[in-house]
């Protein structure tokens, strides 16, 4: 049975929920969603609520990861998409003009370290002192607006997270590609309910069309008797002529006399 309460849906910084929105209002609209912002960049993160956790969360991976498990509290989880990686510099960068680095030049930038950068990214510069290691991409980005560095980020989360008095945002161009991070949607297996699994094809890219496109295909309507008939095809037989010896089979002779 569908729950009458609304589905919370979280989502980390710089996911955005709206368009899944709009398509789960068109879809459902007597099943309120509800948008829960979590102030968290990568992983699930506490719930911005304890007394009303999350049915379904967005939540962001480094490459090569997948969105934690819980032995107690299994989770499903479904790969949405992955995001392109940018550079963040500072705003006097010489290079803060520029729209783009090519990947190969990274190597001329003094990279900072952090616990949300991947080995996959490259090696970033060594801390001499190892607890004046930024913890979180918000203290690693003020790092950067003081001009020690720049730091690799997802874009979307660079967008958000950035500000254009401080920070400028370069996207990569050319070899080699970055591994990007990806956007997870994740839930309790004990909540697998049908409301969740249709929030799941929503969050897919299922509208409110296709959904009733699927339904009109599982259990098309019978057709009715007039619309048979309208449907019926034209017969493409010639057409009888008048009977025999009748006035118009009289004029139909005077005619082919005359052409002759």
């Amino acid at each position: 049975m569908t729950p009458t309460h609304p589905i919370r849906l979280g989502f980390a910084r710089g996911v955005a929920p709206n368009t899944w929105a709009r398509r789960w209002t068109a879809a459902r609209p007597a099943n309120p969603l509800e948008l829960v912002p979590v102030d968290v960049a990568y992983g699930r993160g506490p719930d911005a609520d304890p007394e009303a956790p999350v049915d379904v969360m967005i939540e962001r991976a480094l490459p090569g990861q997948q969105p934690e498990q819980d032995d107690d509290a299994p989770r499903h989880a479904m790969r949405l998409y992955t995001e392109q990686i940018a550079l963040v510099l500072p705003r006097e960068h010489e290079l803060a003009g520029e729209s783009g680095i090519p990947t190969s030049d990274l190597a001329l930038i003094t990279l900072l370290a952090h616990p949300e950068h991947p080995a996959e990214w490259g090696d970033p510069a060594p801390w001499a002192d190892a607890s004046s290691a930024p913890t979180s991409v918000p203290a690693v980005l003020d790092l950067v607006a003081a001009g020690l560095g720049g730091v690799l980020l997802p874009l979307p989360l660079a967008r958000h997270l950035t500000r254009k008095r401080e920070h400028a945002i370069l996207t990569l161009i050319g070899e080699p590609d970055l591994p990007g991070t990806t956007v997870w949607a994740s839930w309790a297996v004990a909540r697998d309910a049908e409301d969740v699994q249709q929030l799941a094809g929503v969050l897919r890219g299922r509208t409110a069309r296709s959904a009733r496109a699927e339904r009109e295909t599982a259990d098309p309507a019978p057709a009715s008797p007039d619309a048979a008939r309208k449907r019926k095809p034209k017969s493409t037989s010639k057409k009888a002529g008048p009977p025999p010896g009748s006035r118009g089979a009289q004029l139909a002779a005077a005619k082919r006399r005359k052409r002759r």
